[in-house]
This record gives C-alpha cells, sequence and structure tokens, in this order.
C-alpha cells in the first residue's frame, strides 16, 4: 500500500473521528438537559447578537438580572428579566425600549442562557449549505470528465464557492437593521442596530457587532426622503487580513499540483502526491477562483452600501412610532423604577409605580409653599407642574439602603442666574437646613452659570461629573436630565444626550438616606469648574416627573424617554 493511499485513509479516519465527537459531544448535552437556539434578532443588542448560539438550561429559580429563553406562540424568545410580578417575569430586550406586553410564566421558561458563542449561530445556519454542497463537489469531482489530475482543484474552486454562496444567503459578515425612526422638525431620528460581524460606520458613528444608535439626518433628497448609508469601518490591517482570506483559493490554485493517474490496483481517492506542475490548466481554473472573488467583493460592497431611508408625508404628521406617548407612562412603566412623583400637586406625591413610596412635602419655616404651575414640559401629559419658591422639600417616606447601581430623572425649569438648589439627591438626614447630615451625594443639581452637575461621595471624595460650558440651563426653557450609576461609572444626560462619563471611580458612599426631590444640604459641593460654593439648600423653579431607577438607564431609554416629551 502506498504512502499516499495511507495518508488518504487517515485523513478520512480522522475527519469522521471528529464529526463522531462533536457529534457525541452534542448529544450528550442534549441529554444533560440543554437547548440551543440561534439569536435571529437583535433586541439583546452586544450580549447577544445576531448570530449567536445560546446555550440554555434550566434552573430551579430566577431572578432579575437573569437572561432566560421562554417559547410562546411556537417560537422561543431569548430576554433579559427585568421583574418579577405575581403574573409572571417582566422580561425586555437589552437595546429595546419597554418591556415585552405580556409577563412570561415559569412554565414558558425554557432555561436561563449559561453561554453565549458569538457568531457560530452562523456557522449552525450555514452548517446544512456547507455540507450539502460540500458533498455535491466531492460526488462531482469524482466523475471522469473532471479527469484524474484536476480533481484537488476542483473540489477547492467547487468547496469555495460553496462557501460564497451560503455566505450570500446567511449574511453575517455586513448587515444593518432599522429598529424604528421619529420625524423630527429638523429630520427623522433612526435607530440602527449592527447585525453583521463586521464593523460599520453610519454618520460618524462606528457601530460593532450588536451596537446600537440613534443617529439623526436632516438632510432630505428631492422625493423627501432621508436615507443614511453604513459603510465598512475597517483599518487596513482588518481588510488586508480579509483580502488574504479572500485570496488564499486562488493562491491555492496556483501552486498545487495535478495528480499523476496511479495504478488500477491503488485507490484512486488519494491526497495529491507525486504531482507535476499542470501550468496549463492554471489560467481556466484562476479565472474562476478570481471571479468568484470579485463577485464577493461586490456582494459585500453592495450589501455595505445599502441604504436605509424615512420619509415624511407633510409637516404636520410625525411619521413612525414612540415608544411611549406620554412621559408618565415613559418613567412609570419602565423596569427598573423604584419611585416617580408626578410633580404636579403641591401636597403629598403619589407614587406613579406599584411600589407605593410617596413623597412627603414639608416647607421651610418662613417660606412660600410650592404652587401649582400651568407650565408642562410634555404637551401630551395634563396638569402642568410644580412651582418651587426656594423653600419647599419633597422626600420618600421611610429610608432605603444607597447603591451604586441607579438613575435619578426629571424635567427642570429655571431662571435663576445665580446659585441654585438641588434638583435630586439622597441624604441620611430630609431636613436640608439642620447640619446632621453625615452623608448627602447623589446629587443632581444647576451651578451659577446654569451648567448642570452631577455629584457623588466616591471614595470619600466630592467626585462630579457636569455639562460642557458655554450653555446655561437656567435659560427659562423646559430640560430633560437623567443621571445614571453603576460600578465605577457615572454619567449625565441632557435633553436626550450623553454629555458627560466617568469612570474608574472608587466604591460610592453607602449609607441609608431618603432620595430628595428640590432640597438637600448642598453646601460646600463644587460647581462645574470644580470650586466648592455655598449653594442653598433648596431650588427655585419648576419640576415635573421626579424617578428613580434601581438600575441605569441605557442612552436609548433616555432618549425615548426625552421624545415621549416632545410633541
Amino acid at each position: 500500500m502506498g504512502a499516499s493511499l495511507v495518508t488518504a485513509r487517515a485523513w478520512k479516519i480522522s475527519a469522521v473521528a471528529s464529526l463522531v465527537l462533536v457529534a457525541g459531544v452534542f448529544v450528550a448535552l442534549l441529554g444533560a438537559g440543554f437547548r440551543f437556539y440561534v439569536v435571529e434578532t437583535p433586541s439583546m443588542g452586544t450580549t447577544a447578537p445576531v448570530g449567536t448560539l445560546v446555550a440554555v438550561h434550566p434552573r430551579d429559580a430566577y431572578a432579575v438580572g437573569d437572561v432566560i429563553s421562554y417559547s410562546r406562540a411556537s417560537r422561543v424568545y431569548t430576554h433579559r428579566i427585568v421583574g418579577v410580578t405575581p403574573q409572571g417575569f417582566t422580561t425586555q430586550g437589552d437595546i429595546n425600549g419597554a418591556p415585552d406586553a405580556l409577563p412570561v410564566s415559569a412554565s414558558d421558561v425554557v432555561g436561563a442562557v449559561t453561554f453565549y458563542g458569538k457568531d457560530l449561530g452562523f456557522v449552525v445556519k450555514a452548517l446544512p449549505w456547507l455540507v450539502l454542497g460540500g458533498v455535491l463537489v466531492y460526488l462531482l469531482s469524482l466523475r471522469q470528465w473532471v479527469g484524474h489530475g484536476r480533481r484537488w482543484r476542483f473540489r477547492l474552486v467547487g468547496w469555495s464557492l460553496v462557501a460564497s454562496f451560503a455566505s450570500l444567503w446567511v449574511r453575517p459578515w455586513v448587515n444593518m437593521a432599522m429598529t424604528g425612526y421619529v420625524a423630527e422638525a429638523h429630520g427623522v431620528e433612526m435607530h440602527l442596530v449592527n447585525t453583521g460581524i463586521l464593523p460599520l460606520k453610519v454618520m460618524g458613528t462606528i457601530l460593532a457587532s450588536g451596537q446600537d444608535s440613534v443617529v439623526t439626518q436632516t438632510v432630505a433628497d428631492a422625493a423627501g426622503h432621508y436615507t443614511v448609508a453604513p459603510h465598512l469601518a475597517l483599518n487596513s490591517w482588518y481588510f488586508a487580513l480579509l483580502l488574504s482570506i479572500c485570496l488564499a483559493p486562488l493562491l491555492a490554485a496556483l501552486v498545487i499540483r495535478d495528480e499523476q493517474p496511479m495504478p488500477a490496483a491503488v485507490d484512486e481517492e488519494t491526497v495529491p502526491g507525486r504531482m507535476r506542475r499542470g501550468f496549463s490548466s492554471i489560467g481556466p481554473i484562476a479565472l474562476t477562483v478570481t471571479a468568484s472573488v470579485v463577485a464577493a467583493v461586490l456582494v459585500l460592497q453592495m450589501s455595505t452600501n445599502a441604504a436605509f431611508a424615512a420619509s415624511i408625508s407633510n409637516s404636520t404628521d410625525t411619521v413612525g412610532t414612540r415608544v411611549w406617548f406620554t412621559c408618565e407612562s415613559a418613567e412609570s412603566t419602565t423596569p427598573g423604577a423604584l419611585l416617580v412623583w408626578g410633580l404636579t400637586v403641591a401636597g403629598t406625591q403619589t407614587d406613579l409605580t406599584a411600589n407605593g413610596i410617596t413623597g412627603t412635602v414639608r416647607t421651610a419655616n418662613g417660606g412660600t409653599a410650592a404652587t401649582q404651575s400651568s407650565s408642562s414640559p410634555c404637551p401630551h401629559d395634563t396638569r402642568g407642574s410644580l412651582l418651587l419658591n426656594g423653600a419647599t422639600c419633597i422626600f420618600m417616606n421611610g429610608t432605603i439602603a444607597s447603591s451604586d447601581t441607579y438613575s435619578e430623572e426629571t424635567w427642570f425649569r429655571s431662571t435663576t442666574s445665580s446659585l441654585n438648589g438641588l434638583l435630586m439627591g439622597f441624604s441620611d438626614n430630609s431636613t436640608p437646613t439642620t447640619g446632621n447630615q453625615k452623608y448627602f451625594d447623589r446629587h443632581v443639581y444647576l451651578d451659577g452659570a446654569g451648567r448642570v452637575v452631577f455629584g457623588v461621595l466616591a471614595g470619600g471624595a466630592q467626585t462630579v461629573v457636569s455639562s460642557p460650558a458655554g450653555t446655561s440651563y437656567a435659560d427659562g426653557a423646559w430640560h430633560h436630565v437623567v443621571a445614571t450609576s453603576t460600578v465605577g461609572t457615572i454619567s449625565l444626560y441632557l435633553d436626550g444626550a450623553l454629555v458627560a462619563t466617568r469612570v474608574n471611580l472608587a466604591a460610592q458612599a453607602a449609607y441609608k438616606g431618603d432620595w430628595m426631590v428640590g432640597c438637600g444640604a448642598l453646601a460646600g459641593w463644587p460647581d462645574a469648574t470644580g470650586v466648592g460654593r455655598a449653594f442653598p439648600a433648596y431650588y427655585t423653579g419648576n419640576l415635573r416627573l421626579a424617578a428613580v431607577y434601581t438600575v441605569a438607564l441605557s442612552a436609548v431609554q433616555v432618549k425615548d424617554h426625552y421624545l415621549a416629551g416632545q410633541a
């Protein structure tokens, strides 16, 4: 038996053994209760981008924060648990602006995700086509008209074409989805998600696989369409690597040697052994492979330049669907809401969530109580707002333990040109002027220049982020502010946009206290320039809707809340 025949059989045995081993592992995992699903929609963002293979296993109990797969109407969905109610689990995709419409009962849960195989789902979806095409090419290569000496070249070209067509069918490399758009006076805002493997750039924003962004297009074409076109965002090294992979079949075709016919006693299915270079046959093969590479490049370019468009039929109708129609519904139904006060009446503030955390109103001695105002930041909400006159304090009924993960949100309107008091904050004493506070931080306030500041006690030091210089938010207009915090990071959003972030923070002060609105011990805290100031204990101006969350709102959620207040 020739050495080449032994080598061929060794390769076949190795291939079969590998397939049997892989199949055995999957059978064992299935027997252990694991289930496997391919993510096909972008709702989980970077946690599980489109094309992710997730392994799911049942648990005895599930908690908020777990990513689960559940069955509904013969389909399986993979979302995160964001709440638990008597009716079941409340679930939501990581980049979705609102929770799923229906609760998930325990009987519908398949299990919790224990493994994320990013991009492996594309391989699973393409595998049947790859196997079928690979076997077909192999069988065709045995035909006599192929010629014994050209079989490996035929297989190489055929398998390359099979892989190319499978990529065209599955579309793993370049893809993008538009999950919604909203018409504004200045153009159209589009929510885009990268659902492919390669990074894309759209209107100056680079999105990796699973990342999403809200982009604004202000320029319309002659037909009134607002169009954006994503492009590949590859550096030279990345592009060179992809090009070398595409050219690999061509290079292999140039160096492979023709097989010499073997004696009849020798099995014809041998790996190329003694071969001679057949330059006369290289030309057609090289042209075929080159054509497939060019076709792949053209498809890649066409996919990259696919445009996403939105149109406005006239100047008065709103195109697209917002997640929430009112500001109250936006804040009170967002998962993780701890308390939401409407701030439309001067008395006790009813919690708009199901948690029942009411707000107690106290007026400083000799001060003027807050009054109702008809001014409102949210046209679809009624009942106006609350005007605070520098003497009103609203605080929660009962204390809770502080956390490093939370969000604060409110709408404010102020014309104060000097130092102003606290919009929102946390303190271990609900009487801000007594001087009895040992801890008071997690502040959102306006400084003398109208800049918004968010400050925390991190590692015992006052640490702040603020809005950029040059813009005063004490301009008499309504503004939306959200301050978010996770372990080691604080961020500040104004009018739906991120304006400041600070990372690598030490742990924030841990204590029990009250969330407070319109008041709080603030003296000595720095303004936006870092200089400590004698801030008053009470805020002067309008407030509408104050909310606290036990989670850090995402940029998309903040944007959706802001849009809920637009006409």
